[in-house]
């Protein structure tokens, strides 16, 4: 198949550091957040970590899903706290450790991912949050099961959307169970990607 690796650029989000905490300051006054040696030393941890996965996790998406990379570099920006990971632009919180970090970056990478490939999102009676997870959680079980061979990581994941504000995460994950995982990943409908 051709497709390009992109790079994954994991850098200390410092331009971004005042925003997210006057946010998270003022919804968590309590927060203590991680100093900038603090985060730059999660840096360093999180791009030894990744590094294990990068190859081995765009490999098998490629070849599983029929996608590819239509960027050559995707900036990954690491910042003391936020009220939530994001994919656009991709930032993660300095709080995970080493092989949890790996686990909330593939996710927001599959996000990537689908929405640089125009993927059509079916289930069209389901909501955006829904709908915008059920491709991303059928291709992550599709990792931990036969590429990771890690069940237990699976689990975790799961776990992650068992509270009530995660309801549509929750309904996400159950529609991947009931219609599995690769029958899913086999409906993928793939439009030009963006230039």
């Amino acid at each position: 198949m051709d497709t390009k690796t992109p790079v994954v650029n994991i850098r200390q989000g410092k331009l971004l550091e005042p925003f997210f905490q006057a946010y998270v300051k003022e919804k968590y006054p309590e927060h203590i957040f991680l100093d900038e040696l603090g985060v730059a030393e999660k840096v360093s941890l999180f791009k030894t970590e990744w590094s294990l996965y990068q190859k081995v996790f765009f490999n098998a998406i490629f070849e599983v899903s029929g996608l590819r990379s239509t960027r050559n570099v995707i900036d990954v920006f690491i910042v003391s706290a936020t009220d939530k990971d994001m994919s656009a632009p991709l930032i993660i919180r300095s709080r995970y450790e080493p092989k949890e970090f790996v686990n909330v970056l593939m996710h927001e990478l599959l996000h990537i991912i689908l929405t640089d490939n125009n993927v059509t999102i079916a289930f069209g009676d389901e909501s955006k949050t829904t709908k915008n997870h059920i491709y991303v959680f059928a291709l992550l079980t599709y990792l931990f099961k036969e590429i990771l061979h890690d069940e237990r990581g699976l689990e975790l994941e799961k776990k992650k959307s068992d509270s009530e504000k995660n309801l549509e995460y929750r309904r996400a994950w159950d529609i991947v169970e009931k219609n599995g995982y690769k029958e899913i990943i086999s409906t993928l409908k793939i439009k030009t990607p963006r230039r």
